[in-house]
């Protein structure tokens, strides 16, 4: 069997790798260190085929001088990094959510490894983080991210030029993560908050049960039973965060999905 595979089709297929090997570096959850490197470079490579294929004829990539070719791998690859740290930056909400729950419930003070990201995080954080995960191909919303990558090259082709409000859609999406962590984890947040108060006020009332001495323990089965009734919520939040990445990912290259 022999494949044809000309001057076009290659470079084509190079300018497409590089996109979807900078865009796969940042978008959860292919970017964890649970995914072998050989597992990224092939699917890297196989959205890189279908692309390819499609805007070889149309991209004019076999005609470009060195110069041009160099200057659209630098807009390949930072396309490609500005969608992936988009959608990151909204799902790592949840981890930013649960490490807020373990300070204010005292549970910070243990901590778990954290087999996606490779570093030691609170127990609350890393749980969050590995239920998004799940819910994210569950709830196949990871097709809908790799949909949206696709969608991309109809506003920035292999030789296009230009994103558009990269800075301003930054910003909003980073108040738009705080505000999503705080959102989640506000239900646990009030929970201590009127579990501290409890506390004082009985403490101050019967200073010879030593109420304190037990508050710890108090505030931890205080935060699993908020923490427990809040998990259907999970799902509605991690759909939203999807949403919103790939929205807004496609926002910056002036795609309305």
């Amino acid at each position: 069997m022999n494949f044809q595979f000309g001057a076009a089709g290659f470079f084509a297929f190079l300018l497409a790798l590089v996109r979807a090997s900078a865009w796969l570096t940042f978008v959860p959850p292919f970017s964890t260190a649970a995914v072998p490197a050989i597992v990224k470079f092939g699917l890297a490579a196989a959205l890189s085929l279908t692309v390819s294929a499609q805007f070889a004829a149309t991209s004019g990539a076999g005609s470009l001088t060195t110069g041009e070719f160099v200057g659209d791998i630098v807009v390949q690859g930072a396309t490609g990094a500005a969608l992936g740290l988009i959608t990151s930056l909204l799902l790592s909400a949840l981890t930013s959510a649960g490490a807020l729950t373990d300070m204010s419930s005292g549970l910070s003070a243990a901590q778990s490894f954290n087999p996606f990201s490779g570093t030691v995080n609170p127990i609350t954080a890393n749980t969050y983080t590995l239920l998004a995960t799940t819910l994210l191909f569950a709830t196949q919303g990871y097709l809908l991210v790799v949909k949206g990558f696709l969608t991309s090259f109809q506003a920035i082709g292999l030789t296009s030029k230009g994103a558009r409000l990269l800075g301003a859609t930054l910003v909003s999406d980073v108040g738009f993560f705080f505000l999503a962590a705080v959102e989640v984890a506000a239900p646990v947040m009030a929970a201590m908050f009127l579990a501290y108060v409890a506390l004082g006020l009985l403490t101050r009332a019967a200073p010879q049960l030593n109420v304190m001495a037990l508050g710890f323990g108090i505030n931890i089965a205080i935060a699993f039973v908020v923490i427990t009734a809040c998990l259907p919520l999970l799902p509605g939040a991690v759909s939203t965060l999807v949403a919103r990445g790939v929205r807004d990912g496609l926002g910056v290259l002036g795609i309305s999905p």
